[in-house]
C-alpha cells in the first residue's frame, strides 16, 4: 500500500485534491489529511499522518503541490515490492507561474539542492521507505523538511524521479518575487545560525 499524506493548511489550497481525485477508492492507496485543528505545525501534522499510516512507501504530499496520475501510480507499483530500489526522495519541481527567476529556483531546486545536497523540500513531494522513519520529527515551525533529509541523506542520497511536482506561486505573486527571494534567504541563514523555529515563523508570516 501507498499512504498518502497531506498536512492540509487552507482548503481553498485545492492542488493536492487534483492529485488525488483518482485515487479515492482504491485499495492499494491510503489518503490521510492532516488538518490545522489538529496540530499547528506541519512538523505535528506529518508526524500524525504517520502514525495513522500503514503502507510500506509514504508520500508526504505538499498542499500547494498538485502531481500527475502517472507519478503516484509509479509510486503505488513501487510500494507492492520486496526489494525496492526506491528509497525516498521527491520529484522535479515547477512552478506554475513561468517567470524567470521562479525558473531559476526551481533549477536550483532540483540540481543544485536535491540532486547535490540532497536535501527534498516539501514542495517536490517527498516519499520514503517507512523503515527509514526511525524517530518523529522535532515541533519546528519551519525546516522540517530539511531535518527530515538529514536524517534520510545519511542512508542514501535522494532520487529525484522524472514527474512533475506542479507548485503553486502563490505566496511570490502575492509578496513579490524579489521580497519573498530575500525572505527566504534570510530564513535559511536564521536556520543555520538555529535561532528559534518560533521568530523564524514569525518572519515567515510577516
Amino acid at each position: 500500500m501507498l499512504s498518502i499524506i497531506v498536512p492540509v493548511d487552507i482548503d481553498s489550497n485545492i492542488y493536492y485534491k487534483e492529485s488525488l481525485k483518482n485515487f479515492q477508492k482504491r485499495k492499494d492507496v491510503e489518503i490521510i489529511l492532516v488538518k490545522q485543528e489538529e496540530a499547528f505545525t506541519r512538523a505535528e501534522r506529518l508526524n500524525l499522518g504517520f502514525h495513522r499510516s500503514h503502507g510500506q512507501l509514504i508520500l508526504f504530499h505538499h498542499p500547494r503541490s498538485k502531481l500527475p496520475k502517472d507519478a503516484i501510480e509509479f509510486l503505488i507499483l513501487e510500494s507492492t515490492k520486496k526489494n525496492r530500489d526506491l528509497v525516498w526522495g521527491g520529484f522535479v519541481h515547477k512552478f506554475d507561474n513561468d517567470h524567470i527567476f521562479l525558473q531559476w529556483i526551481s533549477f536550483y531546486s532540483n540540481y543544485i539542492r536535491v540532486r547535490w545536497k540532497g536535501i527534498v523540500y516539501l514542495d517536490h513531494c517527498v516519499f520514503f521507505s517507512r523503515e527509514l522513519w526511525t524517530k518523529d520529527l522535532s515541533i519546528s515551525y519551519l525546516f522540517e523538511d530539511t531535518e527530515l533529509s538529514y536524517r534520510f541523506r545519511k542512508i542514501k542520497h535522494p532520487q529525484l524521479l522524472p514527474y512533475q511536482s506542479l507548485t503553486s506561486a502563490h505566496r511570490f505573486l502575492k509578496n513579490g518575487i524579489f521580497k519573498q527571494i530575500i525572505l527566504n534567504f534570510l530564513l535559511k541563514i536564521g536556520f543555520r545560525l538555529k535561532l528559534p523555529s518560533s521568530f523564524l515563523f514569525w518572519l515567515y508570516q510577516k
